[in-house]
């Protein structure tokens, strides 16, 4: 109820808390975006619309906080809206009751660098009655509260510092008066208690979830589609402004975003997700009777190819969801290709994880498709807004931020209740970019499902270390999944997800039984042998090609046998050329890597799905497809016969599980052979052993002692025998110690880079135990700070075509149902192609096509538009049988 809050300015202090309703927190004087009504929104009104949102935004709890305090902290977040520079930005909308007349010029500051001001320097001791004691007397510090100021000052995505001359000339202006006006005016509507001194470890959790809220209430408070504008004698009575106004509409906003609160269903057994699974797998029967820890945990499941790893993941994850720990789920997949599969088998399990009545969202983190048509049109960008050039004075509003930061389908994933997406999505969450708190608290209220976690090198292993040391920390829970891990990375990894949790020491790890789940949570660490699925036992015999000659001679033989036959090499080069020699010779072949554009890229992929997956046709199985490692990893394929270029030995037993993997009547070659490409592992191999047979995969796997173990462990052992030598064969494998001398200098060259590369994670990752402070890391934009480290950076090539005049995204011509222009967003995603700098590093504009091109790229993103330099625009042109482009390198 409003009570005594319900008092107006004028019957408060004086003449300057009158004043406060004509300071503007949004504006449009000209009629801009379309808008009617009032030139501006109150500040008093968006603070307070802003605070509703944060107090009822599912999830919003912080530690420490209750609703009274969040909102009076949150509702702070644009006091820096106050100062002349930021008023001055809009002189139609000038406070003249307040400030006087609008003058020719201001000096020029950053809102919310003047609003950590503002509360850390110069409403100190307005503040001062929101900070109380300890039971111990334990008092707040100056520099403790300022953990809280960042949080909430700070809420253009990275934060913010400032310097003592700035404080002193604000302390003298007429708006110090106002906010410290303005600060007894919210104390007067929340009537907040004063906040308990906390501990360190509490305080740094609070400040990366109170920043996270911060940013996502704003964003939401900021669209007028939502909280249309008033004017000044709305919010005379501000108290109940905000409890008949901004409560409501705060609680209509966010079911029109589609993040609403969604109740999770209690966990009701395996079949309650998955009706078609009569007879559970050994690992799932584990994940539906075992024992969870009380609070955040950590489940790393290693398990055959097959095994039903997927699933019991998500009887786990619904465990937990049940359990309380969790209102979702985010799966990080390695590449886009494999997100899509995932994705399709969620689209009919998501909805068991919660009651009927709830309506969660479920979104794919790229360009193919939003399932849940509310959530896309709710939380997606207002195209009209986000095309139209934006004024460098409204460039950092909130309502811009949002409409460019969600302008990708990957970033609004994190935000959905399930999302499925690549892993450097999440990754992201641990790098200094803009906004990365914000993935921090999508995730933080999931359980994170990793799948294939074992595909990383030394730099994203540290960037996953430090994925897990924030997730655990934040109180997230994380499975993984993968089918082969070494004992030295899962040791990591549980180790990470342990010091999250607070927790002193390793926990030496020990067991290398197979397959196996490893436990980890706040009452210890558990490693959990598990059986093996009944019939996918196997045992897959190893011979090897010495050269690419004889390997085309066993994919030709196979192929005139009728059979479904792959082979798989390690660069897009090689598959090419492969390709070309075996069409030379009259074989057919389909080709599928990952330098297509998406579009033709996910065509192709439902093509090979459909021909070569489980449900593939006998009659239509025949044929050879020569692909990259687009489907080593989470793509169901089965061949008849399977060579591969020798890689390293996770990625061939990875390889392995794709040959012979579903029981089928009949098969043109009745033999389990895995035939890889490879030079002879001799005791003793020159310097030039790996590149005489392959000269691509040496640039790819610098190490070359890693292959040669590989090479000769599976030639030592003829075979993979599937769970028994497993472990044993990586083990092998991934021993640094033994190297040959005549591949030393190479692989203690690949050792240097591979620390190099784990230092500069470690350099780059950002620290949580710092905080949310600017101190903590260089802050770019996600766009400018790469999840991979690469040796030679790639940019992001849009393709394009001219129709009338007019350029249209590549996929727009491919695919009829991308040509209207609303869906021209999703089109553009589709047509993208990731290309080496050193290649194509610009794309001059054809003469006369300039209007045409500028208008095109009037579409994309404030933030794809800023970075030219790694958003490429290609135009084709339609020659005799193919088309081309023209760029620079």
């Amino acid at each position: 109820m409003p009570g005594k809050a319900g008092r107006m300015f004028g019957d408060m202090a004086g003449e300057h808390e009158d004043a406060l309703g004509f300071f503007w927190g949004k504006a449009r004087p000209d009629g801009a975006d379309g808008g009617a009504g009032p030139a501006y929104h109150p500040l008093v009104a968006h603070m307070l619309d802003v605070a509703a949102v944060a107090i009822m935004l599912p999830g919003s709890e912080c530690p420490g906080l209750d609703r009274r305090q969040l909102g009076m902290l949150v509702a702070l977040h644009d006091i820096g809206k106050l100062t002349p520079a930021f008023q001055h930005k809009v002189p139609a909308c000038w406070p003249v009751r307040a400030l006087g007349p609008c003058p020719a010029e201001v000096v020029d500051a950053r809102h919310d660098v003047d609003g950590l001001l503002l509360l850390d320097q110069v409403c100190e001791d307005a503040l001062a009655p929101l900070f109380g004691a300890a039971d111990d007397g334990s008092a707040w510090l100056p520099s403790e509260k300022r953990h809280l100021w960042h949080a909430i000052a700070a809420h253009h995505g990275s934060p913010v510092s400032a310097g003592q001359g700035r404080a002193r000339h604000l302390k003298r202006t007429p708006c110090a008066v106002m906010a410290r006006h303005l600060v007894r005016l919210l104390f007067d509507i929340f009537r907040p208690p004063p906040i308990a001194w906390m501990p360190s470890g509490q305080l740094v959790q609070l400040q990366w979830k109170l920043a996270a809220l911060t940013i996502e209430a704003d964003w939401i408070g900021s669209r007028a589609r939502w909280f249309p504008y008033v004017t000044p004698d709305a919010v005379h009575d501000a108290a109940g402004y905000f409890w008949n106004r901004a409560l409501p509409r705060a609680q209509a906003a966010i079911a029109c975003a589609g993040l609403g609160p969604v109740q999770v269903a209690p966990f009701a057994g395996i079949g309650h997700l998955f009706p078609h699974i009569g007879a559970p797998s050994p690992v799932q029967a584990m994940m539906e009777g075992i024992s969870l820890p009380a609070g955040p945990c950590l489940l790393v499941i290693e398990d055959m190819t097959g095994s039903g790893k997927t699933e019991a993941a998500m009887i786990a994850a619904h465990r937990l969801m049940a359990s309380g720990h969790a209102r979702g789920l985010f799966v990080a997949l390695p590449t886009m290709a494999t997100a899509n599969a995932m994705f399709d088998r969620l689209a009919v399990a998501y909805r068991g994880l919660f009651q009927p009545s709830s309506h969660p969202s479920l979104a794919l983190a790229h360009g193919r498709a939003l399932l849940d048509g509310r959530f896309a049109a709710a939380v997606a960008p207002d195209d009209g807004l986000d095309a139209r050039a934006v004024s460098a004075q409204r460039s950092e509003e909130a309502e811009i931020c949002c409409t460019a930061w969600l302008g990708s389908e990957a970033r609004r994933a994190l935000l959905a209740q399930v999302g499925v997406g690549t892993i450097d999505q999440a990754l992201m969450a641990v790098l200094p970019v803009r906004f990365a708190t914000v993935r921090l608290a999508g995730l933080a209220g999931k359980v994170l499902l990793v799948d294939e976690c074992h595909a990383y090198d030394p730099y994203m292993l540290e960037e996953m270390a430090a994925l897990l040391r924030f997730h655990a920390a934040m109180g997230g829970s994380a499975i993984l999944l993968s089918a082969t891990l070494t004992m030295a990375v899962r040791q990591k990894l549980v180790d990470a997800f342990r010091q999250g949790l607070g927790l002193d020491g390793s926990v030496p790890l020990s067991n290398t039984t197979y397959p196996l789940v490893t436990m980890a949570g706040g009452d210890g660490v558990r490693e959990l042998p598990c059986a093996p699925r009944p019939g996918l036992a196997r045992s897959i015999a190893v011979r090897r090609l010495g050269d690419e000659r004889a390997a085309m001679a066993e994919v030709a033989a196979a192929a005139a046998q009728g059979a479904a036959v792959a082979w798989v090499r390690n660069t897009v080069d090689d598959v090419i050329a492969a390709a070309k020699a075996l069409a030379r010779e009259g074989i057919g072949v389909m080709v599928f890597h990952a330098r297509f554009a998406m579009v033709d890229r996910l065509a192709i992929e439902r093509d090979v799905l459909a021909r070569f997956g489980k449900d593939g046709p006998a009659a239509a199985r025949a044929g050879v497809l020569v692909a990259s490692q687009v489907i080593e990893q989470s793509l169901d394929l089965d061949f008849d016969v399977l060579c591969t270029d020798l890689a390293p030995m996770d990625l061939i037993i990875q390889r392995a599980g794709r040959l012979r993997r579903h029981a089928r009547a009949a098969r043109p070659v009745d033999r389990e052979e895995v035939c890889i490409l490879s030079p002879d592992p001799v005791a003793d191999p020159d310097p030039q052993w790996l590149a005489r047979v392959l000269p691509g995969t040496a640039g790819v796997y610098r190490d070359p002692a890693l292959l040669w173990r590989t090479a000769r462990a599976l030639l030592r052992a003829g075979r993979i025998d599937t769970p028994g030598s497993i472990r044993a064969l990586i083990e092998e494998a991934g021993d640094p110690s033994d190297v040959p001398p005549g591949l030393m200098a190479a692989s203690d060259r690949a050792a240097g880079k591979g620390f190099a590369a784990g230092d500069a994670a470690r350099r780059n990752v950002l620290n949580y135990e710092m905080g949310y402070v600017p101190e903590a890391a260089f802050w770019d934009s996600d766009v400018r700070t790469p999840t991979r480290l690469e040796e030679r950076p790639h940019v992001t090539v849009r393709l394009a075509v001219v129709r009338e005049g007019q350029v249209w995204p590549w996929a727009a011509v491919r695919d009829a149902s991308l040509a209207a222009p609303q869906a021209w967003r999703q089109a553009w995603s589709l047509s993208e192609v990731s290309v080496a700098r050193h290649t194509l590093a610009s794309c001059p504009v054809a003469q006369g096509l300039a209007e045409a091109v500028a208008h095109a790229r009037a579409g994309w993103s404030r933030w794809e538009r800023e970075a030219e330099d790694r958003f490429l625009l290609l135009v084709l042109h339609e020659g005799e049988g193919a088309m081309s482009g023209h760029g620079r390198n």
